[in-house]
């Protein structure tokens, strides 16, 4: 009974026991707590220091009979004893806890055993790892899988019209058998592919008894030639606009307000952004003093790794705004590439703190094996053991299938994270899809188009968009008349800058989310290009949230939602609510960066989108496909508008 005893008071053994309890069955969050603030514990910097990791947020209370005053730290089979007692009264305590051993053992084997629900799938032997909210593969960007490549290697010109004709002389083959009474012959669909029919039936005027198939032809057609024309419009317009601005200027561009933009303090920008890049290399070292055994993750070096992340954004918004006092341009994409190298240092930390924590498991487990098997006599305790070995070591190997020189912990090093920086994306794991070589003329024709859109995106903010602001500025600098007449200059200006807005959200989108991030990762050989879905299509905001933007969704779902839900125990519902007020909390950062402002109509849009949610999932809505879709439309025509008037009037 002794065996027991030292198990059950062994602070890893307790530690496997409170993260697996009957509860466990959430999803657990790469965010930890801090193991021994909730314990009770003290920490040790022994030699297995670098192991430790606190993989479970929401914890239950640790059990009465093992949390009476705080324990030394021992390894597997040291007993435990309290400080400050004689040892008579050690001993007399011993003998108490010794007498409810068995009910105690129970308890402990039962939640223990319970480990199993959480890492295995339901009546199946395979294994839930965490990492199993999402996969990458090797698929193109829905642009190029869709329409450019598509394009580029099928087109052949017009080919509805063959098909048509092809279609009328089996129409009329058909009739002329009918009319003399013969079965019309079965039309090979495979032969039309330009064509699709839905069929009916009825009766032959001339005789009752005689079915005739009647067919009805939907016609679908390749819309290339279209999208040639599109882009051919696109140019022509730019070019025109930009020969009308050269001589209303006197034959030059130095007036061009977005033009100064552009070019001011191009090298203090790229200073800037090169130290902003070195200095997350930060938690690269966090992680080397964890595998040193430096640090412990568990108590501090997640504690210094969440410090340091919100120092980071804090410091760069101080510098450009109070110091550098940089142009609202250079300052939002400092910004905003601020947000994207925290994003990163941050999945880089946790994950690999979240495997420091599996593999501190793995070692006490079959430390406990060695020494209990044998003694135990309990077969369920056992079991737990063997099961927790089982687990901890699929997921430890599952992260590096291909290359087991990067096997955990060897992935941390600096070349390893320095190819997850230029990875584009924000969720980190040891291993992704890769392509076989780099496709330098792809490359060419993305930085054509992203030159090309920057291009047009001037254009538009020069002509339609710079006018308009300042006029907002002068509304909003100019007396005071009352709310009313502001409302009217204001709605008089939104319709203004309404056309200029849609096309720099496209133009925007298309820069960001198919031209640069497909270069960078053709130039990394980078797999998976899905960086967006057809968002287009979207009939509610739920929708539109996911797929717009992935790799952020992919962030917010692994780091944001599922750390919710683990970490304060919130439902669905509730962790929902958390993600989109985080990200509009972000997003009024990011227009106070821009106005130097602080009134919340971003924030207070974005929260809107919940009960618009709530609104398209009703009964009336769902089956309204197309009206969700103008809706939708609406409100990405007019929103950035919206909010853009608001903030440079009010």
């Amino acid at each position: 009974m002794d065996k027991n005893k030292d198990l059950l008071e062994n602070e890893q053994f307790l530690r496997i026991q409170k993260l697996n309890a009957s509860d466990a069955g959430k999803r657990q969050s790469i965010l930890v707590d801090n193991e021994d603030e909730l314990y009770g514990l003290t920490s040790s910097n022994n030699s297995c220091a670098s192991e430790h990791e606190g993989e479970g947020e929401g914890e239950d209370e640790r059990p009465a009979t093992t949390s009476s005053a705080p324990t030394q730290n021992h390894s597997a089979g040291d007993v435990a004893f309290i400080p400050g007692k004689t040892a008579e009264e050690d001993t007399e305590t011993v003998t108490k806890v010794v007498e409810s051993d068995d009910q105690v053992f129970r308890t402990h084997v039962q939640t223990l055993s319970s480990k199993g629900k959480s890492r295995y799938r339901k009546g199946s032997s395979n294994f839930i790892s965490f990492f199993d909210d999402m996969a990458f593969e090797n698929r193109p960007s829905i642009l190029d899988g869709s329409v450019n490549d598509p394009f580029k290697t099928k087109f052949v010109g017009p080919t509805l019209e063959k098909e048509i004709r092809k279609r009328e002389k089996e129409l009329m083959a058909m009739r002329k058998n009918l009319h003399h009474g013969k079965p019309a012959p079965d039309a090979d669909a495979a032969d039309a592919p330009a064509l699709t029919t839905t069929t009916t039936t009825t009766t032959s005027a001339t005789s009752p008894e005689t079915v005739v198939t009647i067919e009805t032809t939907i016609l679908s057609s390749n819309f290339s030639g279209l999208y040639v024309a599109f882009w051919m419009a696109i140019a022509f317009g730019a070019v025109k606009a930009l020969i009308d601005y050269y001589y209303q200027h006197n034959g030059s561009f130095k007036d061009s307000e977005i033009l100064k933009f552009m070019t001011t303090n191009l090298s203090t920008v790229a200073l800037i952004d090169l130290i902003m890049y070195l200095s997350t290399f930060f938690v690269v070292g966090i992680q080397y003093l964890c595998k040193w055994g430096v640090l412990n993750w568990s108590s501090t070096g997640w504690a210094f790794t969440s410090i340091y992340e919100l120092l980071f954004v804090g410091f760069y918004m101080y510098l450009t705004e109070n110091i550098l006092k940089l142009h609202w341009l250079s300052k939002i994409f400092l910004f905003l590439h601020s947000l994207v190298l925290l994003m990163k240092m941050h999945s880089f930390a946790f994950y690999n703190g979240y495997l420091w924590g599996i593999k501190q498991e793995l070692q006490f487990s079959k430390s406990a094996l060695a020494k209990y098997k044998d003694s135990v006599n309990d077969p369920d305790v056992v079991d737990a053991l063997e099961k927790s070995c089982e687990f901890c070591s699929f997921e430890l190997n599952s992260q590096s299938l291909n290359d087991q020189t990067q096997k955990f912990p060897n992935n941390i090093n600096v070349s390893n994270f320095f190819m997850f920086t230029m990875f584009p994306t924000l969720i980190y794991q040891i291993e992704y899809p890769r392509t076989k070589e780099i496709r330098w003329v792809y490359v060419l024709e993305k930085i054509c188009a992203i030159f090309g859109t920057i291009f047009l995106m001037m254009i538009d903010a020069q002509i339609l968009m710079h006018p308009v602001a300042m006029r907002a500025l002068d509304v909003r600098n100019s007396e005071w008349t009352g709310i009313l007449d502001r409302l009217l200059k204001w709605a008089g200006l939104l319709v203004d800058i309404v056309p200029g807005f849609i096309v720099m959200y496209i133009l925007d989108f298309y820069l960001i989310w198919d031209a640069i991030l497909n270069c960078v990762a053709e130039l990394t050989r980078f797999g998976d290009r899905y960086f967006y879905g057809d968002w287009w299509n979207c009939v509610s905001w739920a929708d539109f949230s996911r797929i717009w933007n992935i790799p952020v969704h992919k962030f917010l779902l692994r780091h944001v939602y599922h750390s919710s839900m683990s970490s304060f125990k919130l439902n669905k519902s509730q962790a929902t609510l958390m993600t989109f007020f985080l990200s509009s909390v972000v997003h009024e950062l990011a227009m106070y960066v821009i106005f130097k402002r602080l009134r919340f109509y971003l924030f207070f849009f974005q929260m809107l989108q919940v009960p618009l949610v709530a609104l398209t999932n009703t009964k009336y809505m769902k089956d309204r496909t197309v009206i969700g879709n103008v809706i939708f439309w609406l409100g990405i025509c007019m929103g950035p508008s919206v909010m853009c008037t608001l903030y440079l009037t009010f």
